[in-house]
């Protein structure tokens, strides 16, 4: 029985239709499967933690060359200054009441004369003379005492020289010290102040006196200083023993033979 013409054209429509329906389906599914999906609704967020600063730290200045400390340049073991002129007080040896009181003014004599450029070895004794006789006028117009302190003796030797005094303890490191920069230093001491009770040099009269003398150098190795002391002909750079004028200087400041009470010290003048 031969099949009839429209269940033919059914079938053929049939095919067709599931055909397209076929490829339609596959096409929805490629592009679903093209879709990004959406995050999930209860998914946070979470920053990264930000990356911690670094804790400054305190940067140190650099710190500056260290100063060298210069190396004290060691004092001569000996020395002597050249060129500090000298008088005895009593020039023409004339050992009168007023010359007996002219230490002071020969000490200031020979060292405002070095300041001054005089360094000849001796100073004449007629041209000493007449300087100490002004030296000792000024002293006696403004001093009550014969014997001068050394804070006066600066004072007469700035009226008279271009210089200024400085009155310090004494110390015999520093006296070298002195000595060796060039500076003379004066001491005050009694005649008969070595140790116990002794003159500080034979010649010396029957009685302790005060008196002052000019330390021109120094002995380390012997223990020496060095001296133009006015009160002797041989004065000119004797020397004695550190003892003997230590115990010297220690005895001006309380020696019932003297009025003077200024304790351990000395004089040094420099030019103004």
């Amino acid at each position: 029985m031969p099949v009839p013409r429209w269940a033919i054209l059914a079938l053929a429509s049939l095919v067709c239709w599931a055909g397209a329906a076929g490829v339609g389906y596959h096409q929805y599914q490629r592009l679903q499967a093209d879709k990004t999906p959406p995050p999930p609704q209860t998914q946070a967020v979470v920053k990264a933690p930000a990356t911690a600063a670094p804790t400054p730290t305190a940067t140190e200045a650099p710190s500056a060359a260290p100063t060298p400390v210069p190396t004290p340049t060691p004092l001569p073991v000996s020395l002597q200054i050249q060129g500090v002129p000298f008088t005895i007080q009593a020039p023409f040896q004339k050992w009168d009441a007023a010359h007996e009181e002219y230490c002071e003014a020969a000490t200031v004599l020979m060292v405002g004369q070095y300041y001054d450029g005089d360094h000849r070895s001796l100073i004449p004794p007629a041209e000493a003379d007449s300087t100490m006789v002004k030296l000792v006028a000024w002293e006696r117009s403004n001093y009550r005492s014969l014997d001068l302190r050394l804070d006066q003796v600066a004072q007469v030797g700035a009226q008279f020289y271009k210089v200024q005094g400085s009155v310090v303890p004494v110390d015999l490191d520093v006296l070298k010290e002195h000595l060796a920069a060039g500076r003379p230093v004066i001491i005050p001491v009694m005649t008969w102040g070595g140790p116990g009770g002794t003159k500080i040099y034979p010649t010396y009269g029957g009685k302790s006196v005060y008196h002052v003398i000019v330390v021109i150098g120094y002995d380390s190795a012997k223990d020496l200083l060095y001296t133009n002391d006015p009160g002797l002909k041989e004065g000119q750079g004797l020397a004695y023993k550190w003892e003997v004028l230590s115990s010297a200087i220690d005895a001006q400041t309380a020696s019932p033979a003297t009025t003077v009470r200024q304790g351990r010290v000395m004089l040094v003048f420099q030019p103004k």
